[in-house]
């Protein structure tokens, strides 16, 4: 009889958690995430699929007067150019036959430009992230490299044999764009698990963080990790290492023939 009562206790118990996690699901959005990311996981171990299939298509923002001005466009934003919008036209062309489940574009409004058409494409909305933003340059953030030069000509020749950007008053580091890259990063992958992910953001920020995953210095393999307009980079995400793995690195197939 004491075990009866044991189980119908259990059972009853049991009832009562599987009541209230059903209304949690059905009234919490955060909680619907969570239940049903564990699904998926639970699913493919289950079926003995690995989940390192979340590809991710990593784009820098296409051409703008602050490119054709030879500015450091860090977290000013500049208008299109003509060719900006042809290179917009044929990285969509490029990457239209993608499927993509979800879009991500840094605060600044020439990011969003750039991937607009192909989340029109998709029936999906921009995200947008500041983490995804530029490297802050401080003090001369926005300003054309020929007046720095006039003020303080250290920083180009610091640029030239480095490749990175630094000393200026107030600006980021190379490591702390790096460090917000990652971690937003991340956070977009284990969001979208199993899914094909569009992000746009920019240059010195995605080469900051392609070169932390793969541990090669700004001084080596400049060419291959410099991020030209509309550059294509794509990766893959392996959830259980909760790491990214380069498949494409820096193309710029689709603009090559440009004029």
């Amino acid at each position: 009889m004491q075990f009866f009562v044991k189980e119908f206790l259990y059972s009853t118990r049991f009832y009562i958690i599987l009541k209230i996690l059903w209304k949690l699901y059905n009234a919490n959005d955060l909680f619907r995430s969570l239940f049903e990311k564990f699904a998926i996981i639970k699913s493919l171990k289950k079926k003995g699929k690995s989940l390192m299939n979340s590809k991710i298509y990593l784009v820098r923002h296409t051409r703008t007067i602050g490119n054709d001005e030879h500015r450091l466009t860090g977290r000013e934003d500049y208008e299109v150019t003509l060719e900006g919008k042809k290179y917009i036209d044929l990285l969509t062309k490029k990457l239209e036959n993608i499927k993509f489940d979800s879009a991500y574009a840094s605060t600044s409004k020439r990011t969003s430009k750039t991937i607009q058409k192909l989340a029109d494409l998709n029936n999906i909305k921009i995200t947008e992230y500041e983490d995804l933003c530029e490297m802050y340059f401080g003090i001369y953030d926005g300003m054309k490299w020929s007046d720095v030069d006039k003020i303080n000509p250290t920083i180009s020749k610091l640029h030239k044999k480095t490749n990175e950007i630094m000393e200026i008053p107030n600006q980021e580091t190379t490591a702390e764009v790096a460090n917000r890259m990652n971690k937003i990063m991340l956070e977009i992958a284990n969001e979208n698990l199993n899914k094909t992910v569009l992000i746009c953001s920019h240059g010195v920020a995605i080469e900051a963080f392609l070169r932390s995953i793969t541990g090669i210095k700004f001084t080596e393999k400049r060419e291959e990790y410099s991020q030209k307009n509309t550059s294509i980079n794509i990766l893959n995400f392996d959830n259980e290492k909760n790491s990214f793995k380069i498949d494409l690195l820096n193309d710029i197939s689709h603009i090559e023939n440009v004029k």
